[in-house]
């Protein structure tokens, strides 16, 4: 029953949950069964029927949960649902075994596991046909050998609570000696395939940004610090630096344009939806005023297979950019 496929069936992840939380507590409430149920989107009348065993025709009924009471539920039979890796999972595991950075997060005995992970059918994928490809034009990927050992360092410091000194390299070709920070969180960019660091400036007391593979001479500092203060610091600073609206774009299904777009705003919060009228996808990207120049950029990237409709600010902003680079096309007599 694809009811109880996990990749097909969010409620299969919220029987799961409810199994496992009454056989660990040995009961569960009813409110919080609505409660999982909820969580995840499954808080039908004909879902809730199947569970509480009140359908009519007995083949429609699920029965895992016996009442104690008006409110309290058991296990009809007394066990848990274990783990268990399914076939897309085993394929999504070897898949990203091909990637340059597995050994950087996984040890070797669990590289060696995934490997050895068997399944009925694991069809094989082409990775060149979805790894990035976008990569940045000014620098040149660091070796993975490079980038362990300062992602590592970065790692311990976020876990262990220590503040760090490094000398960095801008984009721009600025170098900033002797920089004591505190590594706030680590990201991934899938556009440009890079690794970045936010820091909290100890000096200066602000965050940035700093791309990893240019981070130099990177060591521990002796020092202490307020790791939770410095974390609210940067919930605020977040805060206050949020854009009041989204920008908003529709993506024409054409030339892969929503793939591209979904892919090019992977690091971003958004939402999608589907306009059937005009055939196009309505996204929502929600985004940091220092980003503005970031999504801009982007958006660019897209071509003509993107329109932003909001804001206005934006929307100007983009077409007044696109006829900037005609003009200078036309007045090279480059067309």
């Amino acid at each position: 029953m694809e009811i109880f496929l996990e990749a097909k069936s969010t409620f299969y992840k919220a029987l799961e949950e409810i199994i496992n939380n009454a056989y660990e507590k040995g009961t569960i409430s009813q409110k919080e069964i609505y409660d999982i149920l909820t969580r995840y989107n499954c808080n039908f009348q004909v879902i809730e029927d199947r569970l509480f065993a009140k359908n009519a025709q007995y083949q429609k009924n699920i029965y895992v949960l016996k009442q104690q009471d008006n409110k309290t539920y058991s296990l009809r039979i007394d066990s848990k649902i274990e783990p268990y890796v399914t076939n897309l999972e085993i394929m999504w595991l070897k898949f990203i075994m091909s990637s340059r950075y597995a050994e950087l997060f996984l040890d070797k005995n669990t590289i060696e596991k995934i490997k050895k992970l068997k399944s009925s059918y694991v069809p094989s994928i082409d990775t060149n046909l979805i790894v990035p490809k976008n990569y940045s034009k000014i620098l040149k990927r660091e070796s993975v050998k490079d980038l362990s050992p300062k992602l590592k360092m970065i790692t311990k410091s976020i876990l262990e609570k220590r503040l760090l000194r490094y000398t960095y390299t801008t984009r721009q070709g600025e170098t900033l000696k002797d920089v004591v920070g505190i590594p706030v969180k680590i990201q991934y960019s899938l556009k440009d395939d890079m690794f970045y660091v936010i820091f909290y400036s100890i000096e200066h007391r602000n965050f940035a940004k700093c791309i990893i593979q240019n981070l130099e001479d990177v060591r521990y500092e002796e020092g202490s610090f307020n790791r939770e203060y410095v974390l609210k610091e940067y919930e605020l600073y977040l805060r206050n630096a949020k854009a009041k609206q989204p920008i908003i774009i529709e993506v024409m299904n054409t030339r892969n344009a929503l793939e591209r777009a979904f892919c090019l705003f992977s690091s971003f919060e958004k939402s999608a939806r589907f306009l059937k009228e005009k055939n196009k996808h309505k996204m929502k990207i929600y985004y940091y005023e220092f980003e503005e120049a970031e999504i801009i950029s982007r958006i660019l990237y897209l071509g003509r297979d993107v329109v932003v409709t909001q804001p206005q600010r934006i929307r100007e902003s983009i077409i007044s950019r696109v006829k900037n680079a005609l003009k200078m096309y036309f007045d090279n007599e480059i067309v």
